[in-house]
């Protein structure tokens, strides 16, 4: 692949990675993969990891294993280039399912977790040391939590939530 220009809203760009890399720190990520993804995601061609470099303004060191992480997760794919030796990115294109994937690789299991944890408390719990009306509480938002995953999990277009509230799931 040919030499890249930075874009002409390179600013613009490097701008609006930085912030959703804000963002995606909220969900357990780091800056760089929120920044990375965007410059991938919104690139009309597959870049590299010196186009990236040069456009972020970060380090190769900085970019190099957020890359592979990214990969790991899926979120990034690699693409052919001509150029034996320079490995190329896209963005997954199904933000949809990036999200779901990584919502039930990681938080399912702590979800799950905290399930059997309070599951096995519950059974032996015998005594009085524990409220029981919290436990309670606690159990609820336990399954909501629950219910709330399972509902973004199903969800498998932008149209889901529109779909849902025209079907009279949601009034």
């Amino acid at each position: 692949m040919k030499k890249q220009d930075p874009p002409s809203n390179f600013k613009e760009m490097r701008a609006l990675s930085i912030a959703v890399g804000n963002f995606i720190r909220y969900w357990g990520f780091r800056r760089i993969h929120g920044a990375l993804w965007t410059q991938l995601y919104l690139s009309q061609t597959p870049l590299s990891a010196t186009h990236l470099v040069r456009r972020l303004k970060v380090s190769k060191a900085l970019v190099s294993p957020a890359l592979a992480e990214l990969e790991k997760w899926k979120l990034i794919l690699p693409t052919q280039s001509q150029d034996a030796k320079t490995k190329f990115y896209t963005a997954d294109p199904d933000v949809y399912k990036v999200i779901r994937s990584v919502l039930q690789k990681r938080e399912q299991p702590l979800i799950d977790e905290v399930q059997k944890k309070l599951f096995s408390l519950q059974s032996n719990s015998n005594d009085d040391s524990t409220n029981s009306q919290r436990l309670k509480e606690l159990e609820a938002m336990i399954q909501s939590a629950q219910f709330g995953l399972q509902f973004i999990l199903q969800m498998d277009s932008p149209d889901f939530l529109s779909n849902l509230m025209t079907s009279g799931g949601l009034e």
